[in-house]
């Protein structure tokens, strides 16, 4: 179960498998040096949201790698996923 914390309603996933994955980026110091940490939680049913931290960084097109690198680590080879699985 997901408890969607925006609207305080309750989403029950009833895949097999499911994930969310948080995003967070921030300017730090005096001169707004980029930051970004991605966060994954597990969002299927019996994982009791398990969160990981998947990757941090310092530039904009790292956070965009490692959303990829994740989806495709994620998807794992699943049908429909693009990479031929």
């Amino acid at each position: 179960m997901v408890t969607a914390w925006q609207s305080g309603r309750t989403v029950t996933v009833e895949h097999d498998r499911s994930a969310a994955l948080l995003i967070r980026v921030w300017l730090e110091g005096r001169t707004d040096e980029f930051r970004g940490r991605l966060t994954s939680v597990s969002t299927s049913l019996g994982d009791g949201g398990v969160e990981r931290t998947v990757a941090v960084a310092s530039l904009p097109e790292a956070v965009l790698e490692a959303v990829g690198s994740w989806l495709a680590q994620f998807t794992g080879g699943a049908p429909g996923s693009g990479d031929g699985g």
